[in-house]
């Protein structure tokens, strides 16, 4: 099969290319190349599919159909590789679990599905991470909170397998009952608020033990400046930040809109504008969806019992094209290798995802820049938005 008359998003710049695929691999990029199996780009971006880690199943309930439909809203929407968090119901921490995970996987067509493993028992003990990653879990998942000796036992055995660790920053102490992010809107709604500073005092400690002991952590699911501050001054902190805290506040909850209410909060108008501009320093972050679907009933409630949650594979590229590419400053490689690159590097899919480049797997997508489209959802925090863009499948 031969890709014609595309613009390549490559690592260095956009070019006009042709891609040349052969067995599921790119084959070759040129100027010209001739072939049988044509597809005409007609001039729009070709791009490596997207990779993401942490996603969540609806209601976080490990069914098998709820592994499907996240598989295929998530090929839909661009992602070649879903990186499934361990941290659900049940919990990803022994070989059963697993097992289910892998077998359900097998039955998806054209997405990768993967999974993290649980550090901790759900009785508080260790997991047995090293069958667990020997079996296929692919990075070992824990909150920030759990006992340090825990940690300390979690970052030898990532040091061990070769394999970095996922982690979920937050101070129970500090969140207590907050259900947003504490500021001006929190106390005009007069609702419980969460210091930012929950998530980064935690990101502080990690960022210490990550030092001594000599691995890598990826902080899931970054929402503050501080987090990305302090990722950016320790070579082994990566932040993974979601799309919502780079194009949302915490005024999408005035009115006690449910929709709004996700995990992390929604911070300020303030913070919202120093992460894009920190964001546009660090090479090595990565973007997330932050999907965590959740039933429509888990939403309809009154804003302190509402669900956590966002619908966050839908117009992702489309979402981030209109406001970081187009609104925003940066260029669309810096987009890729956020959102393909340095995620399929994180899970240990360097040189074979996440690029277009000669070797690497044939994961590619057609990005059309002329299409508008506005959402129509009151279930969703973009509900009246437009957005530029969608995605093709090759």
């Amino acid at each position: 099969m031969v890709i014609k008359n595309a613009r390549v998003v490559l690592q260095d710049g956009v070019k006009r290319l042709d891609v040349k695929v052969e067995n599921g691999k790119i084959a070759e990029l040129s100027e010209s190349i001739d072939g049988v199996d044509v597809i005409d780009a007609e001039e729009r971006y070709l791009m490596p599919a997207m990779v993401d880690i942490g996603v969540k199943v609806k209601d976080s309930k490990l069914r098998g159909e709820s592994i499907r439909a996240l598989c295929e809203d998530a090929g839909v929407n661009g992602f070649s590789t879903v990186v499934l968090s361990a941290l659900c119901d049940p919990p990803i921490d022994n070989e059963i679990a697993l097992e289910f995970v892998k077998s359900q996987a097998s039955l998806c067509s054209g997405t990768n599905f993967l999974t993290l493993l649980s550090g901790v028992r759900s009785d508080g003990g260790l997991s047995d991470c090293s069958i667990l990653l020997k079996e296929g879990a692919v990075g070992i998942e824990f909150g920030s909170d759990i006992d340090g000796n825990l940690i300390r036992r979690l970052m030898e055995y990532a040091q061990m397998h070769g394999v970095k660790l996922f982690c979920r920053a937050n101070d129970p102490a500090l969140h207590g009952e907050g259900v947003m992010h504490e500021g001006r809107v929190s106390c005009r709604l007069g609702l419980a608020g969460v210091p930012a500073a929950a998530e980064s005092s935690q990101v502080a400690r990690i960022a210490e033990l990550a030092e001594f002991y000599g691995v890598e952590v990826v902080v899931l699911g970054a929402s503050t400046f501080r987090t990305l501050k302090i990722c950016a001054q320790s070579d082994r902190m990566v932040p993974q930040v979601p799309i919502h805290h780079l194009i949302l506040n915490d005024t999408r909850c005035d009115g006690y809109n449910t929709a709004g209410k996700i995990w992390p909060p929604l911070r300020d108008e303030a913070m919202r504008k120093e992460m894009l501009e920190a964001l546009a320093y660090d090479d090595s972050a990565m973007i997330t969806s932050l999907h965590t679907p959740v039933s429509e009933t888990a939403k309809d409630a009154v804003f302190a019992d509402a669900a956590y949650g966002v619908e966050g594979f839908d117009s992702f590229l489309p979402l981030l094209y209109t406001h970081l590419v187009k609104k925003g400053g940066f260029d669309l490689p810096a987009l890729v290798r956020m959102v393909s690159l340095n995620p399929a590097k994180a899970v240990g899919l360097e040189g074979k995802k996440g690029a277009v480049l000669p070797g690497y797997d044939a994961d590619l997508i057609l990005f059309d820049p002329d299409f508008d489209r506005s959402f129509d959802d009151l279930l969703s925090p973009y509900d009246g938005m437009r957005v530029s863009g969608r995605v093709l499948p090759v």
